[in-house]
């Protein structure tokens, strides 16, 4: 974990902090272990603080992208649109045109519906459109938290309705993307998961008859956020892939293979800090209110794919020696769902202290409800060269008005 302490009067609470070394170390470690074969794209909607797509677009070989904003910030950062992956079932009109004027390198089809628009609008703006295949694989993979195939869902062609295609004149098909879940720990999981992807993608390549110029394996490598769980064995995986790369690539020489990744290379590096208002005893409870909550870091209270109520391994910064008490965390909102934490065992905090949610560096500011009952957004920092920057500052909802 970094240490936070000698940044703590250059910002102001709720806030994000991230830090840029512990997401350098993580790519670094990646790009020593796996095979040049493998592309690393970095999915964007784990965090897509315009500062972050800088300072990471030399280190990774493109972006994984869900919406069209998400689009237009890429290239706001410098990106080349030939490095994109554009995923997502309900993609708007708008958004295959500004993909497809862009030179997308990759628009996923999600169905035989999604790709008809696609080749419609290509016909229409005159641009060949370039796309992969999203596969919902029949198999179900146990080990994902959050299972995204395997099983009825709006992601990708069911593996065995995969039969003909629509004719198409402006669409090239060239690869496949298949994703089915994320949030996996146990590496014989993704294992398993990496044999039964090349093993259906070279099976849909000789079924389509095509060559497959890349693949998308999606990611999925997991965070241990709560206290007892056992981090991923990055080690373990970066070999298994490795094996399972080189096995598929002795019948697809020519074939890239994307592994896109946002909360692994993310999460460790974000913290979320609260200050401490008040204080109350409440029937036999000691309630710690902070000047954060549910509206800046939703994952935190557990309404984000958890199913059951877990506590993030939240610190006190401010005096992390006092003697343990243990406490109800409650947000500033004025709503029973806003709990950060229950019967949480922390240094006992005094108002004014500072507390750190750990794990924060995504899905915490992009995937929560920001201006939930009109408060303000948290500022975000970047520890960048050993100082801290503000790279995104609060707003306001009058702003919008």
């Amino acid at each position: 974990m970094t240490d936070l302490s000698k940044y703590l009067r250059d910002i102001k609470t709720p806030c994000y902090i991230y830090d840029l070394a512990e997401i350098s170390r993580r790519l670094a470690y990646l790009k020593k272990h796996l095979p040049d074969s493998i592309a690393l794209y970095y999915a964007v909607k784990a965090n897509s603080n315009l500062h972050i797509l800088q300072a990471l677009r030399g280190s990774v070989d493109g972006l994984d992208l869900s919406s069209g904003g998400e689009l237009e910030q890429a290239l706001a950062a410098g990106y080349l649109p030939q490095n994109f992956s554009f995923a997502g079932p309900g993609k708007t009109t708008a958004e295959l045109e500004l993909a497809i004027k862009s030179a997308c390198g990759s628009i996923s089809a999600e169905s035989p519906d999604d790709l008809r628009r696609i080749e419609t609008v290509a016909r229409t703006l005159g641009p060949q459109a370039f796309v992969s295949l999203r596969i919902n694989p029949a198999t179900l993979n146990e080990h994902f938290a959050l299972k995204m195939g395997g099983k009825a869902t709006q992601f990708g062609f069911d593996e065995e309705n995969l039969k003909t295609l629509p004719k198409l004149k402006n669409t090239a098909i060239s690869g496949l993307h298949i994703y089915a879940g994320t949030q996996c720990l146990n590496a014989s999981g993704l294992q398993e998961n990496f044999q039964n992807i090349f093993s259906l993608a070279q099976k849909l390549s000789k079924k389509l008859k095509f060559q497959l110029q890349k693949v998308n394996i999606g990611g999925g490598f997991g965070i241990d956020y709560f206290r007892g769980q056992q981090p991923l064995d990055i080690a373990a995986v970066c070999k298994a892939l490795s094996r399972a790369a080189a096995g598929f690539g002795q019948n697809q020489p020519r074939t890239k293979i994307i592994l896109e990744l946002g909360r692994w290379l993310l999460a460790p590096a974000g913290y979320y800090l609260c200050s401490v208002l008040n204080i109350k005893k409440s029937r036999g409870k000691t309630f710690v209110i902070v000047d954060g909550g549910m509206h800046q870091n939703q994952a935190a209270t557990g309404q984000l794919g958890q199913i059951i109520r877990k506590n993030y391994k939240i610190t006190n910064l401010t005096r992390p020696r006092s003697k343990k008490l243990k406490v109800e965390l409650a947000g500033c909102l004025c709503t029973p769902l806003d709990m950060l934490a229950t019967g949480l065992e922390i240094a006992g905090p005094r108002v004014g202290d500072i507390l750190c949610v750990p794990n924060s560096g995504a899905y915490g500011y992009t995937a929560s409800p920001l201006f939930f009952l009109g408060h303000p957004t948290p500022p975000e920092y970047l520890i960048q060269d050993g100082q801290v920057k503000l790279i995104r500052p609060s707003r306001r909802l009058i702003e919008f008005n």
